[in-house]
């Protein structure tokens, strides 16, 4: 009975943390190189139960309860949109933008950039944005890129834009939103660069709210039936101990 108590309260536990990770993504639905985050519920343990009549047979497994594990990043590509603007830029397939921070490098598929007061490219709220040969100084807007990253002021080349890669994404650490490190130094690449484009985030909302239906549902049948378990253990201990 106690354990029953037990695995509704973890579960109800693990539904909260996921409707806050559904919750999450919908707000960052229309941030630009969001990836969306998931949770992903573990057990306990499992206990085996075995029938004892005369001899020893196995019946089969009962998990000890539910509790949430890892939040994980997915990383698959969002939908691309044209903006006309000369500061945007999106990767097409694999790898991040790298951006140098107050404590070093990040890494970002945001490609909504800006200028500083001294010329450099910057992502707001994170840093100067890093090309292969350092932090890239335009002094203007008025520039060309091509589909490697190459940034152009009238014939002269500037710089082209950093890629790096990770072999294994889960080394990645969410710094904040849509911003990463990682403990590891990543691969530059030759990535396909597309410019006056920005990446839109990989959530579906329809998806989520249909996730967040479901998950509501059943974080309301563990509390429903958290309710009949106090119930039945307000009896035994007040009612059948006076028998």
């Amino acid at each position: 009975m106690v354990r029953g108590f037990y695995q509704l309260a973890s579960g109800m536990m693990t539904q909260n943390k996921t409707l806050n990770s559904i919750g999450n993504n919908i707000t960052n639905a229309k941030t630009h190189g969001y990836k969306k985050q998931s949770v992903v519920s573990t057990t306990f343990g499992e206990m085996l139960i075995q029938r004892v009549d005369g001899k020893t047979a196995p019946i089969g497994t009962m998990a000890l309860g539910r509790t949430t594990g890892d939040t994980v990043t997915i990383h698959t590509q969002g939908v691309m949109e044209s903006t006309g603007r000369n500061l945007d830029f999106a990767i097409q397939g694999a790898g991040f933008f790298a951006v140098q921070g107050q404590n070093g490098l990040v890494y970002t598929r945001k490609g909504d950039f800006n200028i500083d007061a001294d010329g450099y490219l910057v992502q707001e709220g994170a840093g100067r944005v890093m090309g292969r040969r350092g932090p890239i100084m335009v002094g203007t807007d008025h520039f060309t890129a091509d589909e490697r990253g190459n940034i152009y002021v009238g014939n002269r080349l500037i710089d082209g834009l950093a890629v790096y890669n990770f072999a294994d994404y889960n080394t990645l650490t969410e710094a904040n939103s849509g911003f990463y490190t990682a403990s590891g130094g990543g691969q530059l690449i030759n990535a396909n660069i597309q410019w006056q484009t920005l990446e839109g985030s990989n959530v579906d909302i329809a998806e989520e709210m249909t996730n967040a239906i479901a998950t509501q549902r059943e974080l309301q049948s563990c509390s429903q039936a958290l309710k009949m378990y106090d119930k039945v253990l307000e009896k035994a201990t007040t009612q059948i101990g006076q028998v």
